[in-house]
């Protein structure tokens, strides 16, 4: 999915994709690609998310407001007709963002940017990277939920989020 992607965006300047060398983990690619990155706007997805061809430009909408700090996309199971589990899932899918992250964006506050397809501020990003990369739980490195941490840093910044 990231070789296809990629190679549609391969003459256009404005995108970079990281690739790593080995699985470091979402959190550590991802430090890898701010680092690396020079533009004004991040857009993270998982390598299992197919985004549709407008995403990139309601994101980048939603983020022209400098106090936005994040963005995130409305999340579809691709195979919800397949069985009844995927039906709920997509069900959850829906009422998540329909319901939950559509009201929460009323106030700007969005508590959590879903990994699957979110878009972030990339100065935003570079002054929580510290506090991002060196979360802890129970006193160990934690290597889950980084979606909504960083949103929780975010908006503990005072930047708004939404959806």
């Amino acid at each position: 999915a990231v070789v296809a992607q990629r190679a549609v965006y391969a003459d256009d300047e404005r995108f970079n994709f990281t690739i790593l060398p080995k699985n470091v983990g979402k959190r550590k690619a991802q430090i890898a690609a701010i680092t690396q990155s020079s533009g004004d706007l991040i857009l993270n997805v998982d390598s299992d998310t197919t985004i549709a061809p407008d995403v990139v430009s309601k994101l980048a909408h939603k983020m022209r407001d400098p106090a936005v700090g994040a963005a995130m996309g409305q999340m579809k199971a691709s195979n919800q007709a397949d069985t009844w589990l995927t039906r709920l899932i997509d069900m959850e899918y829906w009422l998540a963002c329909n319901e939950e992250r559509a009201a929460q964006a009323r106030f700007g506050a969005v508590m959590c940017c879903c990994g699957p397809c979110a878009m972030y501020r990339r100065s935003a990003m570079l002054s929580l990277l510290d506090q991002y990369e060196t979360q802890l739980y129970r006193g160990k490195p934690s290597d889950f939920g980084e979606d909504r941490h960083l949103t929780i840093l975010m908006l503990s910044a005072g930047f708004r989020t939404e959806y």
